[in-house]
């Protein structure tokens, strides 16, 4: 399994106060085990661009990078993960493979 070079997502969620929010339908899948078997189902990304709606924190967000997506546009309409999610952007694709 390829090493994820970020702080641990629940360490992420506790350092921000995050909680996920019924009233968005927020639910932040913590493993990242899990999230890289829904990103390789997607797969392959090749010659595409990812839309990635409520990203959240960015647990499924993390592994798209991991599992080769190179274009991936994130919107969030909850302002309070927009500080997490800012932790991923400069790891990008090379630093999360």
């Amino acid at each position: 399994m390829t090493h994820d070079p970020l702080p641990p997502l629940r360490d992420v969620i506790a350092r921000h106060g995050l909680r996920a929010s019924k009233a968005l339908g927020q639910n932040f899948i913590l493993d990242l085990n899990l999230t890289r078997r829904i990103a390789r189902a997607a797969a392959p990304f090749d010659a595409c661009a990812v839309y990635e709606v409520g990203p959240g924190p960015g647990g499924l967000t993390r592994a798209l990078l991991m599992e080769g997506a190179t274009r991936l546009v994130a919107v969030e309409r909850d302002s309070r993960t927009l500080p997490a999610l800012e932790e991923i952007k400069p790891h990008g694709q090379t630093a999360l493979k």
